[in-house]
C-alpha cells in the first residue's frame, strides 16, 4: 500500500505540473494576440553572457518613466504573463536563452550586452563561487557567441542595440539616453543619481595586472575558443593582448 500511495502522489504531482504548464501555455498565446495589451505593450530583452553586464543594464532600465522590470532572470514569454500597465516592460534572460535566442519574436526589442571576454572568463559570481573559481567557462562564452550569430542569421533584418559593459561603467548617463532614444523612453533621473550607489570600474581588465589570471586565461583559450573571440573582439572594438597567441 504505502508503494500505491506514492505511486498515486507521484502521478497527481505530474499531472498538476502538466495542468500548470497547459495554463501557462493558452495564457501565452492568449495575451500574444495582437489586439492584445501585452502584444501592444513596448517589450524590451536583456541578453547577452552571463558577466557581461546584464545586471547592471537592468538598473539603467529602472531609470525609465513608465516602465516596470521584471527582476528575476526568465524567458522572453514571461513579457506575456506580466499582469501591469505600464507602457514598457523589460524582462532580464535567463541561463538558458541562449539555446532559445535565435527565435526571439520580432516584436520583441533587444539590448545585447558585450564585455571583454578576458573579463567575462575571469569574473566570479556569488551563485557558483562554491563550484568553480570563475562563473563562465570558455566553453560557455562560445556558446553565447554562437546563438547571438545564428539570431543574426535568422533575423537579418533585426536592429540589436549592443552596449558595452566598459561603456556603462565610464558614462552611465550617456547608455541610458543611447537606449532611450532607441525605444522611446524617458528617463526619470540620470543613473547617476539613481541612489543606488556609485558604479565602479574596478572589475576591469584584472587580467592585466594578476598573473594568476593570465595563466589561468591561457589554459583556456584553446584555437576553438580563441578563434571566435577574435572575432568578436574585432567587431566590438576590443584588443586581445599577445600571450593569447591570438593575431590579427
Amino acid at each position: 500500500m504505502p508503494k500505491l500511495g506514492a505511486a498515486v502522489g507521484f502521478l497527481m504531482a505530474r499531472s498538476s505540473r502538466e495542468l500548470d504548464r497547459l495554463v501557462t501555455a493558452v495564457k501565452i498565446r492568449w495575451r500574444s494576440r495582437p489586439n492584445a495589451w501585452a502584444a501592444q505593450a513596448n517589450k524590451i530583452f536583456i541578453a547577452g553572457c552571463a558577466r557581461s553586464g546584464t545586471t547592471l543594464t537592468q538598473r539603467v532600465m529602472k531609470s525609465f518613466e513608465d516602465t516596470f522590470v521584471w527582476p528575476p532572470e526568465a524567458r522572453h514569454t514571461k513579457f506575456y504573463l506580466l499582469d501591469r500597465r505600464e507602457n514598457n516592460l523589460v524582462v532580464k534572460r535567463d541561463s538558458r536563452a541562449f539555446v532559445h535566442l535565435a527565435k526571439l519574436p520580432a516584436g520583441i526589442g533587444l539590448v545585447y550586452c558585450v564585455r571583454h571576454p578576458l573579463d567575462v572568463l575571469t569574473s566570479v559570481h556569488p551563485q557558483t563561487m562554491g563550484e568553480r573559481r570563475f562563473h563562465t567557462t570558455a566553453d560557455r562564452w562560445v556558446l553565447e557567441y554562437d546563438a547571438l550569430l545564428s539570431l543574426r542569421k535568422a533575423q537579418p533584418a533585426r536592429d540589436i542595440l549592443y552596449v558595452r559593459y566598459e561603456d556603462t561603467i565610464a558614462d552611465p548617463d550617456a547608455v541610458q539616453l543611447r537606449i532611450a532614444d532607441r525605444f522611446g523612453l524617458r528617463p526619470r533621473v540620470p543613473v547617476t543619481a539613481d541612489g543606488q550607489g556609485p558604479i565602479h570600474a574596478r572589475s576591469l581588465r584584472k587580467w592585466e595586472r594578476n598573473e594568476d589570471y593570465r595563466a589561468y586565461l591561457q589554459g583556456q583559450l584553446s584555437q576553438a575558443v580563441l578563434g571566435p573571440m577574435q572575432a568578436f573582439c574585432r567587431e566590438f572594438g576590443y584588443d586581445m593582448p599577445a600571450w593569447t597567441g591570438a593575431t590579427g
